[in-house]
Parts: C-alpha cells; structure tokens; sequence
C-alpha cells in the first residue's frame, strides 16, 4: 500500500512513526480540531477516496470526546 490515513490527537507523532515503519516520504495533515467521530468518518471517506490504507486503532474508551482529534496522510512508502 503507498498511502495511509488515520487519525491521532497528536497527528505529528503518528506521521513520524509510519514513516520509520512503512518508509513514507510525504506527509500532510488534512484536517484538525475534529471530534473523534467526525475524525473516523473523515478518516473513512479520504480512505477510499484516495485508495489508502486505514484501520480503526484502539478504543480510546471514555476518553474520545477528551481530546482534539486530526486526520494525516502519509505515502511514498512500501
């Protein structure tokens, strides 16, 4: 797969962790300052726009309306 997207409450940390695992070059952030549902329905939708990798990361639990959510992308990868 050559692209990725996911979402993080610390987006910059999850960029440079796929680009040491998966090698990716690029990166960009493509929203911020979302809920957590409105992140995994905006992570959904670029997903299959773009034709990239995504998959649902551990639940956050009671904590997901917490915290500030953002979406990445990363690709140039293996």
């Amino acid at each position: 797969m050559a692209c990725r997207i996911g979402i993080s409450t610390e987006p910059q940390s999850r960029i440079d962790y796929w680009k040491r695992q998966e090698g990716h070059t690029h990166s960009r952030i493509l929203a911020r300052n979302l809920t957590y549902a409105a992140a995994q329905a905006r992570e959904s939708r670029e997903a299959a726009k773009r034709g990239c990798r995504s998959a649902p990361g551990g639940d956050p639990g009671s904590n997901r309306n917490r915290y500030v959510w953002s979406v990445y992308h990363v690709w140039g990868g293996r």
